[in-house]
C-alpha cells in the first residue's frame, strides 16, 4: 500500500484514551504525520501535537508481523507514552457492512434495528 495516495486508520492509545482517525497519504508514516498536523482540537492529546510529531520525526512504522498492512508506533512524548496502531483502509468496500449484516442476522438480531454503535 506504500507509494500512492492510500487511506489508513490510525488508532491512537494516549494519556488514557484510545483515538480513531483516518487519512491519506502516499505511506503510513507520512498520513499519520498529516493527520497530525491539521488535527482536529476536540481530542484530549491534540494539545500534544508538536510532541507526538518530534517524537514521530524519522521514525518508520514496525509492520505487524503476521498481519498485511497493519503497522505500529510507540514511544514517549512529554514524558507520556504513546501507542499508534495505523492499518491501510480500503476506501468504498461495502464488504464490511454486508459481512456485519449477515453475522447479525446469525445471532438473530435484525441489523436494521441497530446502530453501528450498539453493543450486544
Amino acid at each position: 500500500m506504500r507509494g500512492r495516495k492510500t487511506r489508513y486508520t490510525f488508532v491512537i492509545e494516549f494519556l488514557g484514551g484510545t483515538y480513531v482517525h483516518q487519512g491519506l497519504g502516499e505511506s503510513p508514516e507520512l498520513a499519520l504525520r498529516e493527520y497530525l498536523r491539521f488535527a482536529s482540537e476536540d481530542d484530549d492529546w491534540t494539545a500534544y501535537r508538536t510532541d507526538l510529531l518530534q517524537a514521530l520525526a524519522g521514525e518508520a512504522a514496525v509492520p505487524i508481523e503476521g498481519c498485511q498492512n497493519v503497522w505500529c508506533l510507540s514511544g514517549t512524548a512529554k514524558d507520556y507514552l504513546f501507542l499508534i496502531h495505523i492499518i491501510g483502509t480500503q476506501s468504498g468496500s461495502g464488504g464490511g457492512k454486508l459481512v456485519a449484516e449477515q453475522q447479525m442476522e446469525k445471532i438473530g438480531a435484525d441489523p436494521k434495528l441497530w446502530g453501528w454503535g450498539d453493543r450486544w
